[in-house]
């Protein structure tokens, strides 16, 4: 193995360990992820975006299924 294999290979690893260690520290710690990265993920607004997406998606369906349905009730007439 040369000596830039070698290189790629390390820094390979050390890119794995990067991303990893993101990660676990997002996850696990979100007030350390927020104050060092900026970022985090709160179990509470978690909750409260997931509630608004099926909340939304729910109300789109509804009304495409009751057009639907009324369109096929007017076309059988």
């Amino acid at each position: 193995m040369g000596k830039g294999a070698r290189r790629f290979t390390g820094f390979l690893w050390a890119m794995i360990i990067a991303i990893v260690s993101f990660f676990v520290i997002f996850i696990f710690f979100p007030d350390v992820s927020n104050k060092f990265f900026g970022v985090s993920v709160r179990p509470e607004k978690v909750s409260e975006v997931v509630d608004s997406a099926v909340s939304s998606v729910s109300e789109a369906v509804s009304e495409k299924v009751s057009q639907t349905v009324s369109n096929v009730v007017e076309n059988s007439k």
